[in-house]
């Protein structure tokens, strides 16, 4: 099995950016255990811009994901909880829905960058999307066929990076 790490696409650049979103809940709760303490419905301002465009993937400050995206997950029945964030351009007054998702997260997994054919240390993971984490941040990992079914409906923010699954000792 393939495996990606979600980076940025090429419109991330003109994706909407979260003004004051600091303080809003703790960003830290965004992880299985802490899912309850997370508002059920969030609402954002963005950054005002005449070149904003409102793509199906935000990165920064975390993981958002737009309906459509989170239709092609729940086809494929993965754990996902989500809450409902609501991003507002005061200025156009254009607003959009967006889902904050929280998938399953290890540590015990670490990635490295697809070099040619996969090592025999390479792991299988039977899910379709999950989070990673290292020292420094969370990588958001999908399938191949979860990237390619996101691809085939022309998913705007999208980047993606094919790594391998290998065990942290």
């Amino acid at each position: 099995m393939k495996y990606f790490e979600l980076q940025d696409g090429p419109e991330l650049k003109y994706a909407p950016r979260l003004e004051n979103w600091y303080g809003k809940f703790d960003v830290r709760d965004i992880r299985l255990e802490g899912y309850p303490r997370i508002p059920k419905r969030q609402l954002f301002t963005i950054e005002p811009s005449e070149n904003t465009i409102f793509t199906d993937i935000i990165l920064f400050p975390f993981l958002l994901i737009s309906p459509k995206v989170m239709d092609v997950i729940k086809m494929y029945k993965e754990l996902c909880f989500y809450t409902n964030v609501i991003l507002l351009d005061q200025v156009s007054g254009k607003s959009e829905l967006y889902h904050l998702p929280v998938f399953h997260e290890t540590k015990k997994l670490f990635i490295r960058e697809k070099q040619g054919k996969t090592s025999n240390e390479s792991v299988i993971v039977d899910t379709n999307v999950f989070w990673v984490r290292d020292s420094l941040k969370r990588h958001t990992i999908i399938s191949l066929d979860l990237a390619e079914s996101l691809l085939r409906r022309n998913v705007t923010g999208i980047g993606i990076k094919e790594v391998e699954l290998l065990i942290n000792e």
